[in-house]
């Protein structure tokens, strides 16, 4: 699918060998989160997103992950840092399996619980519907997708934080995993608006840059 194209409800529903009614309500709730754009009696579009959107949707994130990390790692409780521990253990599962779909379900499972152990509900939400304007990017713009291991291991040194405590290193590692995912998803969005490829890196460092100063 691309950006600038109409597409009818129909047409996705037999590509993806689903019933119209599945895929009209998945596609409101694009919609409502601003990632698709309907037409009346003629079907709807993808809207684009820019390398400046997902940087800050990415600075957003940080502002409100990177204190939730550390406050995690200062307020949960035994038990809670046991399902901390597990949703760790079921991302790395899922990266041995070489499963995409489980892996990135207990990476969002991950950041979600940490939100939560926070103590900010609203946090939560808002951290997710963030998530689906840049998993939505990832589906539509991505040309390859980074290997399911590295996913599993980038949030290793924040887990590792959070269990012993460390508040300071949870905060940094949630800090550096957030800019790490900001570059990889301004390069793709870079990519999709064909960028000169010799000019990706140059061009991600700039967009991110701007967007995350100060937080």
């Amino acid at each position: 699918m691309e950006p600038g194209r109409l597409y009818s409800v129909q047409q996705l529903a037999s590509a993806m060998d689903v019933s119209r009614s599945p895929v009209r309500e998945g596609l409101l709730r694009l919609g409502e989160a601003g990632l698709i754009r309907f037409h009346r009696n003629r079907g709807f579009e993808i809207v684009e997103v820019s390398p400046t959107d997902v940087a800050e949707i990415l600075a957003v994130r940080t502002a409100l992950e990177v204190p939730a990390a550390r406050r995690a790692a200062r307020l949960a409780q035994p038990e809670e840092l046991g399902r901390v521990r597990a949703q760790w253990e079921a991302l790395h599962g899922a990266a041995r399996a070489g499963d995409l779909e489980a892996a990135a379900e207990a990476d969002a499972g991950l950041h979600r619980l940490l939100l939560l152990l926070a103590g900010n509900s609203q946090a939560v939400q808002l951290v997710e519907r963030l998530r689906t304007t840049t998993s939505f990017l990832g589906v539509v713009a991505a040309p390859s997708r980074r290997p399911v291991g590295e996913l599993a291991r980038e949030h290793d040194a924040l887990v590792r934080a959070v269990l012993a405590r460390d508040e300071a290193a949870a905060a940094g590692a949630m800090r550096e995993h957030l800019a790490a995912t900001a570059q990889r998803l301004v390069a793709q969005a870079l990519r999709a608006q064909r960028a000169p490829e010799e000019r990706v890196d140059e061009l991600t460092a700039q967009v991110w840059d701007a967007a995350a100063a100060g937080y």
